[in-house]
């Protein structure tokens, strides 16, 4: 064979996975994610009302169910092997492909397996009327098969499975080896939201120097969800809840109508979310919420001038929608996007029978929700106005573009980057330090007005905020179409003390508010400037925290020279390069919105007009201080 020849070989599964994990497992929280999946899907069988969820401070991981117990039988495939094993160490093995009628989060039999693949241990125990069995695997491999146990100190179920294991050292450093505690207390509260009924308990040894424990249950499931996701909004009513069997389509649906001037509707289908935006049964909500409340205008107007639009009914919603279907259909390699025109259907009927209830029943609330949809109208129609008289004064043609934008080489969007940079004086620098070809530069002059609480109309009447628009060239409201989006890469580069963090969050704001797709589509970024410079004789080391500053130091002899950047303004054009714009050496993080929930709560919270909420949280998570050698 010639050294040019390449050697074909076929790989394990388990080897496969170890040596790709980030094909299979996203991050280290899927190894609770894909146990507790399973443990939910014993309670939708009717199998058990308890999953016990334990993390202990090495980073050993229980997940507990009272469900049926895994299937202890001889595999039909292979009889030397239980089922069990068959479902622990097989990739697309399981018992949910058949087309049952089984409502399930999981149905590609891929996820357990591949979290046993890497686990330096992974323990099963499974309860069977009374008997206990033991099934041992470490990094995967099995070290002792199915055998019957003694249940010495009286601590198991009749029936159910417990599994135990550890995360490999040698497998997570490479994509992600710290469980993220909070993101999981978020999913299990989730989780027992969407299934009314199932207590979810969850304890945490030593996180942060103390232990956690929590106990979820929410006999109202969604509507309970709807109450706490507008726990720092104003309500102009309490939450309409339904949930109804359509067609064996299970529907749960609940909806607050607020203050606010955005909406917000999350979707899950069989307990997973579903965050494509064109989920059928979002679709549906839309569509039978619509034709309710425009069938009430109908009702109660004589003359229609201007009607109300499907978009106007959606103000000010905060709304939940799940169901559990069999076999569900999802588009794509994710399951972001459920694609089932008899779940549209089912989700469009139960939404607007219920609506069209509650009208009738409750006139003045009805009188109240269409006045809400009437406000939106208005708002859209001077927002119509405006944009009219912009374009005639050619205020938001993409060709006036503002004076301070310094313009890259590249017409490309895909490679183009905009950095909006904080001050004339930074804008400077970045200007000498770019690469012309593909960076262009605009000084992000100083503190936006806060947008959290603006309609469309206000925007327009904003200089600062219309010149990001002209820049961007997307558009927005009705005009926005992501494909014209001038740059790829929007980087917000600000000074890295309190001012800087206070104007990153305005400009944040006003992309999650207006411009949400660019940051779901993830073309949105922070710059991570240095706060420290650290010299000693040719010997340079740049720092991004306090934390950080302490460890580099303690690698320096005698007293090493140590400067503080008060301001990205501080620093030449090469400093800037070398620390904050080369694509070899920079640190961008990117924004994004896994948790949108989490993402609204923050912004809520952090531009919402209640200061003691917003005290709070800066005292729970302030990150800068002002310190002044």
């Amino acid at each position: 064979m010639s050294q040019n020849e390449q050697v074909i070989r076929l790989l394990e599964d388990r080897d496969h996975v170890r040596l790709r994990p980030g094909m299979y497992i996203p991050n280290i929280n899927y190894s609770v994610y894909e146990l507790v999946d399973n443990a939910v899907d014993q309670y939708m069988l009717g199998n058990g009302d308890t999953i016990n969820v334990i993390i202990d401070s090495d980073g050993s991981i229980m997940v507990q169910d009272f469900g049926a117990g895994l299937p202890i039988a001889p595999s039909q495939d292979i009889p030397e092997m239980s089922q069990a094993e068959l479902a622990l160490s097989r990739l697309k093995a399981g018992g949910k492909f058949e087309d049952n009628g089984v409502k399930s989060a999981g149905l590609n039999g891929v996820g357990s397996s591949a979290i046993n693949f890497l686990s330096e241990y992974f323990y099963v125990r499974i309860s069977k009327q009374g008997r206990l069995y033991g099934l041992d695997f470490e990094q995967g491999l099995v070290v002792n098969q199915l055998y019957e146990m003694e249940d010495e100190n009286d601590e198991y179920p009749d029936n159910g499975t417990l599994i135990m294991l550890r995360p490999d050292d040698e497998i997570w450093q490479d994509i992600g080896n710290t469980l993220d505690i909070p993101a999981i207390n978020r999913r299990l509260k989730q989780l027992a939201y969407l299934n009314p009924g199932l207590t979810i308990n969850f304890q945490v040894e030593d996180y942060n120097g103390h232990n956690i424990e929590e106990a979820y249950l929410f006999e109202e499931g969604v509507k309970s969800y709807v109450e706490e996701l507008t726990e720092n909004k104003d309500l102009i009513l309490d939450p309409i809840y339904v949930t109804k069997e359509v067609d064996d389509i299970e529907v749960s649906i609940a909806l607050a109508y607020t203050e606010a001037i955005d909406h917000v509707i999350l979707a899950f289908t069989n307990n997973v979310p579903n965050t494509d935006g064109k989920s059928s049964h979002l679709a549906g909500l839309k569509a039978g919420l619509a034709d309710a409340v425009k069938d009430y205008q109908v009702e109660t107007t004589n003359k229609l001038k201007n009607p109300i639009t499907a978009e106007d009914t959606r103000e000010g919603i905060v709304a939940v929608v799940s169901v559990k279907v069999a076999s569900p259909n999802y588009i794509g390699q994710g399951k972001d996007y459920l694609n089932m025109p008899s779940v549209r259907k089912a989700t469009a009927d139960t939404i607007k029978e219920c609506m069209e209830d509650y009208i009738d029943k409750n006139p003045n609330n009805a009188k109240l929700i269409l006045e809400k949809a009437l406000e939106a109208q208005r708002v859209r129609e001077t927002v119509r106005k405006a944009k009219e008289t912009a374009r005639k004064t050619k205020g938001l043609v993409v060709t006036t573009k503002p004076e301070k934008l310094v313009k890259c080489v590249s017409k490309s969007p895909e490679e183009s980057v905009i950095w909006l940079v904080e001050g004339d004086s930074a804008a400077g620098s970045a200007k000498q330090a770019r690469n012309e070809q593909i960076d262009a530069i605009f000084p992000a002059f100083g503190k936006i007005n806060n947008t959290y609480d603006y309609t469309l109309d206000k925007i327009l009447t904003s200089s600062k905020i219309l010149d990001v628009i002209k820049i961007l060239e997307c558009g927005i409201g009705e005009d926005f179409d992501i494909e014209k989006l001038r740059y790829h890469k929007i980087i917000i580069m600000t000074d890295a003390d309190v001012d800087g963090a206070h104007i990153r969050t305005l400009l944040l704001t006003f992309f999650y508010r207006f411009m949400r797709p660019l940051i779901e589509a993830g073309y949105v970024y922070i710059a991570q400037p240095p706060l420290y410079k650290i010299s000693q004789n040719k010997r340079v080391e740049y720092v991004y925290s306090d934390e950080e500053l302490k460890e580099k130091l303690a690698h320096f002899s005698g007293k090493p020279n140590l400067q503080r950047y008060k301001g990205l303004g501080e620093m030449n054009a090469d400093q800037l390069w070398d620390t904050t714009m080369d694509p070899k050496y920079r640190t961008l993080l990117k924004v994004n919105l896994d948790d949108v929930i989490e993402a609204d709560r923050i912004f809520s919270t952090l531009m919402g007009d209640d200061v003691e909420p917003r005290r709070e949280f800066i005292e729970q998570n302030a990150t800068y201080a002002n310190i002044d050698a």
